[in-house]
This record gives structure tokens, C-alpha cells and sequence, in this order.
């Protein structure tokens, strides 16, 4: 059988037999043919020879030459420790926790792993997590003993791993994970010639092969979750003691089904890298497994129930009142707190929309507009700042400059086939350049009458480490997303963007709320069709997450016709609307 095994399925309902964070859940006992003789084979059906790293092909490249590396120093993605958040409020962290994260780091591809394990620790900021980082091939005996929880993701394929890892990772009693490529060098023998019995014994599973056919329904808590198939690599186990081993997600396909994540006493084994290829435009992917077993690796118990965020995006004093207070009384009639993401200096500097006249229009030169933000926020909104402009210059950047369209805090431009192509930083970008920008932004806004916005909305997402530090010392939470950096041996920078379902703290000491169900987009405008249908399926998607947020926006332009129904829907789902400002302090 050279490795490949015969699985059947047998489901039954039943409590995991885990710690005190843990929540009821409904498993799948997997039993197997016994294990097969004769020599081992790592590469499974449909895999390549020399399969490539794993989440490379996610990855958006920003080439040499087009910006400093200066301009990334000190929080791109690397070796380091970050230190468990302090909220407002807050002199200690919550839980005095730690966490090792291991990463493949050797050759070419090492960056990729950093990627990932900074993201990883972003996710653990959560839950109140202290998170040390670094390549596993700087592993030293014992180490995983000095942390309360361990993980190791293996995105380059057959990376010689140290034999004091793979030794503690067999006598480890703390909780650890093992995410993608390299399982075997632990679970099989030394020459990888049979199956290592310490390994069997002691976690209850084993490692099979790899596989390349793709599994793109993964199943979780009794939810179904998809899996994009650009990388259909995944890891297959096989249960040798179901006593100790347990099967908390599967994946299938149109043929069979096979473990997604195994979990034997305190191993836990996800047979992919869970957070490559997660999509921004829907929110019901296999991450979300990833994201709620966290609670049970680090131990540390969930506070929160079901929220949700609203954010109304791209206002500015171009929108007409009677399109923002209608929205301000469905909203209010339905009793649903929000967000209007407000833009203070609307810009349109070539006159695209004045018929070739410039066009400016500060928030407090519009007395009508002040008005109707005031109004809205008598019916229960908190205004925040998206942006001081939306836009930079009077250039295209990358469309036509105007407010709402245009990045504001890095230069994008389209590339031959009219791909959003990110280029690097502003000439401008610096400390002092963004702070005084946001000053001038603060300023308008007071001069409006509204002093104080605690909220912060990136426009299009794109900033550098330089401008998300200085957000951070200007506001008390952001709705945006972040992006990762890495940079490679060549140069060159590579960045990701993070999705999550619940709140955490970045490197940069932003506080994000989540934006999970994405935005309503009944024209497909981000290449999806996203409609209020959708987005309620992914606020059930998302229920499977302890503590999951459904967090969401809506276009002011799109008017009233389909947001009761969906702030409905996401209610009717089990979520309670909320200020962020009142749920993340």
C-alpha cells in the first residue's frame, strides 16, 4: 500500500474530553485498516515531487527599488517577542499566558513562515498572550517547557527539522500545534522508514501522507466551512488509538472525507497552513476552526458572546441628506448602534465629478452636512475618521484621485492587465508627515463640533508599519484590516492582508474590530457577488467561533433597500450590535 490508507467514518455526538475553556462540540471518530508495512511515501495522490512552500501563492510582492526598507523597519514580519496587550483600563494583562511560535525560516522561502507565525500572534494578542517568534531551526533543547502553549508551522516542504525539537515535541506535556508540512519527521522513524511508536502511543494518531487532490468543505462544530483549492495540499491522518486521538474537523470532497484536524491528548495537528488563502469577500472559511481552537490550546476562556459591528463607509459632505438620515432612521427604528465612517476633507482636485473644476469641500464648510452627522448620531451612531482625504495629491492613485476611490497612505497603481498593483510608500511617509496629517483631519472635525473621534478607518487598507504605529497613538480602535510585511532575501517586500473574527491587538498597537462578513456588494464589485443573503450565512458560519464577531459594512450610496434585512438577518443569527468603542476597551 506504500503509505496510502483506507479510512471509514463513523460519526457520533459527544463532549470533548478537554480543559475548562472548552465548549460542547460534536465530533467524528475515524477508524482505519491497520497501519500498512513496508516502505513510507510522504507524497500522497496528485502531489509533486517537489511540492512548493505552503501560502506562497497568496502573498502580494512589492519589488525592490520601489521603496526604502527603512521605511518597514522594526515591525515587519521576524524573530521577536510581543508582550500580551494592555487595554485601557487595564494595568496588567488579563492572563498571564505565553506562547512559542516556530517557523520554517531555512533558504529562499523562509520569510513566508515569519508571515505567518507574526500572524498567528496577532490572533493570540486575543487572548491576552505574551508570543515569542523565531525560525525553528534556531530551536534549543527545552524551550517548549518555558512556554504555557507551543506551534509550529510547517510551510516549507521536508525542512531538516533540529532533533531537539522533534525530541521535545514527543516528550511535551503543554498544549502544542502543528500546522501544514513536516509531521512526519516527527511521527514516523528516524529514517522515516515506519512509524515512530512514541509518536502513536503517546498522541494517539499518525501521520500519512500528503495530499494534493483537494478537500474544499472542511467541517467544524456541526458548521460547514469551504476551503479555496488554489493550494489543495493537505496533510492526511489516520487514528491508531481513538481512546486518545480525536477528529474535531474534517474535509471532503465530491468522493471522500478525511481528518482536517486531529487532536490527540495535547497535540493538535490542522493539515494545512490555516491562514493561506483566506478570503476577504466571505466569511465562512476553514480559518474560523482555526481561530476557535485557540481557546482550548491557550487555555484561556472566552468572555465574550455573539457581537456585531455596522459600519456606514465613505461619507463625506458630497452625500446627499436625505440618503444619510434615512439610513440613520432604519437604523434607529430598528434599534441598531453603528458607525459612520466619515471622510473631513472631500477632495476632488482634477474635477472628474465638476466637470473639470477642482472641487474641495471641508466638513466644516457644510453646515448641512455637520447637521446630518449630528442628526445621525442622536439615533445611535459614533462617528470616526476614514482617512483625512481618502486620496492623496492631485493624482491618480490608483483611480482618479477623488475622495472615497483613491488610496490615501501609499502610492497603488494599476498594472498592463488593470491589476491593483501596490507600490510602496508615499515620498512623503513619515512619522511626523502622518501625524500632522491626521491633525489637520482632527482639526476639521473639531471645527465641525465633533472633538473627539475615538475610531479609525485606513482607506483601502494600504498603510506602512510607520503610518499603523502613529494610529495607534491617535485612537482607541480601528475597523480595518492589517497588513503584514515580510521581506525576502532578494529585497523585496511581501505583505498579506489579516482577516479575524474577533477582536485583537497588532504589532503595531492597533486594537481591530472585525470586518468578517465583509461589505454588501450586490454588483460584485470585489469580484463577488455579497449580498445581505450571504452575509447572515457567514455570521452563522462564524458562530462556531467562541467570542466571534460578525462585523460588517455598507456603502451610504446603496440607500435603505437592503439593510434592515440584513442587520436582521445577522440579529436573527444571534448577534448583538454594538458601539465598538463600548466592547473593546
Amino acid at each position: 500500500m506504500n503509505g496510502l490508507l483506507i479510512f471509514s467514518l463513523i460519526a457520533f455526538g459527544g463532549g470533548l474530553q478537554q480543559g475548562p475553556a472548552t465548549q460542547q462540540t460534536s465530533t467524528t471518530k475515524i477508524t482505519a485498516s491497520v497501519l500498512p508495512s513496508g516502505p513510507l511515501s510522504v507524497l500522497g495522490p496528485r502531489m509533486s515531487k517537489t511540492p512548493r512552500p505552503l501560502g506562497i501563492g497568496g502573498v502580494k510582492t512589492i519589488k525592490a527599488g520601489h521603496f526604502k526598507m527603512s521605511d518597514f523597519e522594526g515591525k515587519i514580519a521576524r524573530p521577536g517577542t510581543t508582550p500580551a496587550p494592555i487595554r485601557k483600563g487595564q494595568v496588567k494583562p488579563l492572563y498571564t499566558n505565553t506562547a512559542l511560535v516556530l517557523y520554517d525560516s531555512n533558504g529562499s522561502y523562509g520569510w513566508i513562515g515569519s508571515m505567518y507565525a507574526y500572524q498567528i500572534g496577532n490572533l493570540l494578542s486575543h487572548f491576552g498572550v505574551t508570543v515569542t517568534r523565531h525560525g525553528v531551526e534556531s530551536y534549543s533543547s527545552g524551550d517548549l517547557a518555558k512556554y504555557n502553549s507551543g506551534f509550529y508551522v510547517g510551510t516549507i516542504y521536508a525542512n531538516k527539522l533540529p532533533t531537539a525539537f522533534k525530541n521535545d515535541v514527543l516528550n511535551n506535556t503543554n498544549p502544542f500545534c502543528w500546522m501544514g508540512y513536516n509531521l512526519w519527521e516527527v511521527a514516523w522513524n528516524a529514517a522515516q522508514t515506519g512509524w515512530n511508536n512514541n509518536f502513536s502511543n503517546n498522541f494517539g494518531f499518525q501521520f500519512a501522507y500528503m495530499d494534493g487532490t483537494g478537500y474544499p468543505t472542511v467541517t467544524y462544530n456541526g458548521t460547514t466551512l469551504t476551503k479555496q483549492q488554489f493550494d489543495p495540499v493537505q496533510g492526511i491522518t489516520y487514528m491508531a488509538n481513538p481512546n486518545i486521538a480525536t477528529v474535531l474537523a474534517t474535509s471532503s470532497n465530491a468522493s471522500k472525507t478525511v481528518p482536517y484536524i486531529t487532536r490527540g491528548a495535547n497535540f493538535w495537528y490542522i493539515g494545512d497552513n490555516p491562514l493561506e488563502y483566506v478570503p476577504t469577500s466571505r466569511g465562512d472559511d476553514r480559518y474560523l476552526a482555526f481561530c476557535d481552537i485557540l481557546n482550548d490550546i491557550t487555555g484561556v476562556p472566552e468572555p465574550h458572546g455573539k457581537q456585531a459591528a455596522l459600519r456606514i463607509e465613505d461619507v463625506s459632505a458630497i452625500c446627499p441628506s436625505a440618503t444619510l438620515r434615512a439610513l440613520a432612521d432604519t437604523l434607529y427604528a430598528l434599534g441598531i448602534p453603528y458607525v459612520v465612517c466619515v471622510i473631513p476633507d472631500y477632495m476632488d482636485p482634477l474635477g472628474v465629478y465638476n466637470n473639470g473644476t477642482p472641487l474641495e469641500i471641508q466638513i466644516q464648510n457644510s453646515s448641512q452636512f455637520v447637521s446630518d452627522l449630528q442628526y445621525m448620531q442622536s439615533e445611535g451612531a459614533q462617528i470616526i475618521m476614514h482617512g483625512v482625504t481618502h486620496q492623496y495629491s492631485n493624482v491618480p492613485n490608483p483611480v482618479n484621485g477623488v475622495s472615497a476611490e483613491d488610496v490615501e497612505f501609499f502610492v497603488v497603481q494599476y498594472d498592463s492587465n488593470g491589476n491593483e498593483q501596490a507600490i510602496g510608500p508615499l515620498p512623503t511617509d513619515s512619522s511626523s508627515w502622518v501625524t500632522s496629517r491626521l491633525k489637520s483631519g482632527f482639526t476639521m472635525m473639531t471645527q465641525g463640533s465633533f472633538n473627539r473621534v475615538v475610531g479609525w478607518n485606513t482607506p483601502h487598507y494600504f498603510a506602512t508599519p510607520t503610518d499603523y504605529k502613529v494610529f495607534a497613538a491617535q485612537f482607541d480602535y480601528c475597523m480595518d484590516r492589517a497588513l503584514t510585511f515580510a521581506s525576502d532575501n532578494a529585497s523585496n517586500l511581501h505583505y498579506l492582508i489579516q482577516p479575524s473574527p474577533y477582536v485583537y491587538t497588532d504589532e503595531y498597537g492597533n486594537v481591530r474590530v472585525p470586518e468578517s462578513l465583509g461589505y454588501c456588494d450586490p454588483n460584485g464589485t470585489s469580484g463577488i457577488v455579497n449580498l445581505p443573503s450571504n452575509m447572515v450565512g457567514y455570521a452563522n458560519a462564524i458562530k462556531c467561533v467562541r467570542g466571534g464577531w460578525a462585523g460588517m459594512y455598507y456603502h451610504w450610496f446603496l440607500g435603505t433597500s437592503m439593510l434592515q434585512g440584513l442587520v436582521q438577518g445577522v440579529q436573527a443569527a444571534g448577534f448583538t450590535f454594538q458601539i465598538p468603542s463600548s466592547s473593546v476597551q
